[in-house]
């Protein structure tokens, strides 16, 4: 019996694995939420998060997690990366979480590609001096410069970001 466990155990985490190179290749959404949604769902599943961050810390070496892959590889159980994976679940987060900045955690809600640029928006907890920030990251959006992260704050240590690339 314990062999089928191991093997099933190293079955999932190739499985992982082969997805990850393949993370980002098609869209995941087809349009981002608006800052006004994602400030309202961030206020109705604050209790969610404050969970996931709670998890994230005691899983230290964990430095991102999402639901084909985590970094560093095996750095929790899978019992464990199912927990994280129903709460990606629950509060829709397409890209999972990762450390950002020194005590900080981005939750990346959605991805999108279109034409070889990527978009990225979620929320950032606890950054350290953000910048830049903007009053709208719907509006910033459209003159933002490629590679570039922007703010926007909406509660005490939590930030909606918007992030650009090509």
């Amino acid at each position: 019996m314990q062999w089928v466990a191991k093997s099933l155990t190293i079955a999932v985490l190739v499985v992982a694995v082969m997805l990850s190179l393949h993370r980002y290749d098609t869209p995941l959404t087809t349009k981002h939420q608006t800052d006004k949604q994602l400030a309202s769902a961030l206020q109705r599943q604050r209790a969610l998060y404050q969970q996931l961050i709670g998890m994230f810390r005691e899983d230290s070496p964990l430095s991102s997690i999402n639901p084909q892959f985590m970094e560093p590889d095996a750095a929790v159980n899978v019992s464990r990366w199912q927990q994280y994976r129903q709460l990606f679940t629950l509060l829709s987060l397409d890209g999972g979480m990762r450390e950002w900045g020194r005590g900080g955690v981005m939750f990346i809600r959605s991805v999108m590609t279109i034409a070889g640029t990527t978009s990225t928006k979620g929320y950032v907890y606890r950054p350290q001096n953000p910048l830049p920030q903007y009053a709208d990251l719907d509006k910033a959006a459209v003159d933002l410069p490629d590679n570039t992260v922007a703010y926007h704050k909406v509660d005490e240590n939590w930030y909606l970001f918007y992030l650009k690339s090509h």
